[in-house]
C-alpha cells in the first residue's frame, strides 16, 4: 500500500522538477550589449561647441526567470555636467543593479534611478527634448534598495531607501539614509497621474505629475517643491510639455514651458523657459535627430543663456 502511494508522489515530484527545469532553460542567460551615442552642436548665448552629450554602453541580461541585472557606464565631455566637471573626459557608472520580480512584486538593489520625478525616471534616449527641465536637471541615481508593486495599466507603487550621497559613492559620511516613495494611477490606459515624496537628512520634497499618451499627441507635466529645513528655503519648479506627430512616423513637433525658482527668499531668481523643437525619426528612437531652441526670461536682469541644440542619437 505504501508503495502504491509512493509511486504517484515520486512521479509528481519528477514532473514538477522537469517543468521547473524547462522554465529555467527557456530564459536566455546570454548577456546583451546595449547603448547609445548622442553627439551634438550646442549654442548658449554667444558661445558654441560640439559636444559628446552622452556615450553609454550597458551589459544586461537574465539570471533566472525572476532575476535580471544591468551594468552601464557613461562617457562625457565638458559642458555635459560631467562629474567631476574639471575633467576633460570622464567615465562613470550609471546603472549597476540586480532586479528581482514575482508576479506583481519587484525589487531592485544596487545603483539605480530613484522613484521621484517622472522626467528623471525616463531615459534620455526617449526624451522629446535635448535637455531635461531645470527643476529636474538630471536623472537622480543613488545606491540602495527599492521595492515596487504594480497592477499593469492600473496602479504602480514604489518605495526606496538609499544612502543619499548620489551615484558612485563608496561611503555615507553622515550615516543617514534618504527615502523615496511614488504612486501612479493609470486612467483608461492613456493618462497617468501620480505623486512622489523624497526625504533627506536636511530636506524634503513633494511632486505631482501627469502623463498623457495619445495616438498622435503626447503631454507631460510636473510640479516639484523642495524644502531645505536648515535654511528654511523653498525651491519650486514646474514644466508642461506637449508633442505632436505631425508627419508620422517621421516628424514630431515639441513645445515646452518651464519655470524654476531656487529660493522663495530671493525675489529675483525665478526664471522661465519657452522651448520649441522638432524630432526627425529615421528609425524610431534608435536613429533620430533632435533640434530645439529655448528662450529664457529671468525675473530680474536678463542673461545671455538662450540655448539652441542640434543632436543626433544612435541607439542599439
Amino acid at each position: 500500500m505504501r508503495g502504491k502511494t509512493l509511486l504517484p508522489m515520486l512521479s509528481l515530484c519528477a514532473t514538477s522538477t522537469a517543468v521547473h527545469a524547462q522554465a529555467t532553460s527557456a530564459v536566455s542567460t546570454t548577456p546583451r550589449v546595449t547603448g547609445y551615442l548622442q553627439p551634438r552642436f550646442h549654442a548658449v548665448g554667444d558661445s558654441a561647441a560640439f559636444l559628446l552629450r552622452r556615450a553609454r554602453i550597458a551589459v544586461e541580461g537574465a539570471i533566472t526567470p525572476w532575476a535580471s541585472y544591468r551594468a552601464q557606464v557613461e562617457l562625457r565631455t565638458p559642458g555635459a555636467a560631467a562629474a567631476p566637471p574639471a575633467s576633460p573626459l570622464t567615465l562613470s557608472a550609471t546603472d549597476l543593479w540586480v532586479r528581482l520580480s514575482h508576479r506583481r512584486w519587484g525589487g531592485t538593489v544596487g545603483q539605480f534611478k530613484v522613484p521621484f520625478s517622472l522626467e528623471s525616471i525616463l531615459s534620455s534616449s526617449v526624451l522629446e527634448t535635448t535637455e531635461r527641465s531645470r527643476v529636474v536637471a538630471a536623472a537622480k541615481r543613488d545606491i540602495g534598495a527599492q521595492a515596487e508593486w504594480r497592477i499593469p495599466d492600473r496602479v504602480a507603487l514604489q518605495v526606496a531607501v538609499v544612502s543619499g550621497e548620489g551615484p558612485n559613492r563608496a561611503t555615507n559620511p553622515d550615516n543617514r539614509m534618504a527615502y523615496f516613495a511614488r504612486a501612479v494611477v493609470t486612467a483608461r490606459k492613456v493618462l497617468d497621474v501620480g505623486t512622489a515624496f523624497e526625504g533627506y537628512s536636511d530636506s524634503t520634497g513633494l511632486g505631482g505629475q501627469a502623463h498623457y499618451r495619445g495616438r498622435r499627441w503626447t503631454a507631460r507635466a510636473e510640479y516639484i517643491r523642495v524644502h531645505n529645513r536648515r535654511t528654511d528655503i523653498h525651491a519650486t519648479g514646474w514644466y508642461a510639455l506637449a508633442a505632436y506627430r505631425a508627419l508620422p512616423p517621421r516628424v514630431q513637433i515639441v513645445s515646452r514651458v518651464q519655470q524654476f525658482d531656487p529660493s522663495d527668499q530671493v525675489a529675483t531668481e525665478r526664471g522661465t523657459g519657452y522651448l520649441v523643437g522638432v524630432q526627425y525619426f529615421m528609425r524610431s528612437d534608435d536613429f533620430k535627430l533632435i533640434a530645439d531652441y529655448e528662450l529664457f526670461r529671468e525675473q530680474a536682469a536678463q542673461l545671455k543663456n538662450n540655448r539652441g541644440v542640434v543632436q543626433m542619437q544612435v541607439r542599439w
